[in-house]
């Protein structure tokens, strides 16, 4: 369940942000990493419907669909990300697994004001990754219906502390 590489990209005082970078086709994607649990290799994730991994069941997620892209099951660096935000937990299936990264907070940028729809709650923002733009998932939204419930008690807890939502295309 090992990444390929860590890839730091800021100074010691800077505040950063760290996230898993992944591959569809052309596209980057980048996910916070503290809700990644693992990733796995097309062998170690196996055929079903679930992938239980040290003693916890993660349910598929299938981003490509969610993405309204198609999966390349013939890539061989298909790997599996195992992903949770504390009460729900999910896997799904990415081409390829780029890496960790860390940037700093000033590298991630809010959607541009012309995204005024929903594609708001799909992407809370973007950074550039290599030479690649990376759009910043929002994990609510990648857990979809499992991650529902831990939308709204986080909202509850942002409302709570008078906090602005970054889930509405916000930055890291």
């Amino acid at each position: 369940m090992g990444l390929r590489g860590h890839h730091r990209s800021t100074t010691a005082t800077e505040q950063t942000a760290s996230f898993l970078v992944v591959r569809f086709g052309k596209n980057y994607f980048a996910l916070p990493s503290q809700g990644v649990r693992g990733v796995l290799t097309r062998k170690e994730a196996g055929r079903e419907q679930t992938v239980t991994a040290v003693g916890v069941t993660y349910r598929d997620v299938n981003l490509a669909d969610r993405l309204s892209t198609v999966l390349d099951l013939t890539h061989p660096d298909i790997r599996t990300v195992l992903y949770s935000n504390g009460l729900s937990h999910g896997a799904f299936r990415v081409e390829e697994v780029i890496g960790m990264i860390d940037v700093e907070k000033g590298q991630c940028k809010p959607l541009p004001p012309h995204f005024q729809q929903e594609e708001r709650t799909w992407i809370s923002g973007t950074l550039f990754f290599r030479e690649h733009l990376a759009l910043i998932l929002n994990p609510e939204w990648v857990m979809g219906k499992l991650g529902e419930e831990m939308s709204v008690i986080a909202e509850s807890a942002r409302s709570k502390a008078g906090a602005g939502s970054t889930a509405h295309g916000g930055q890291c």
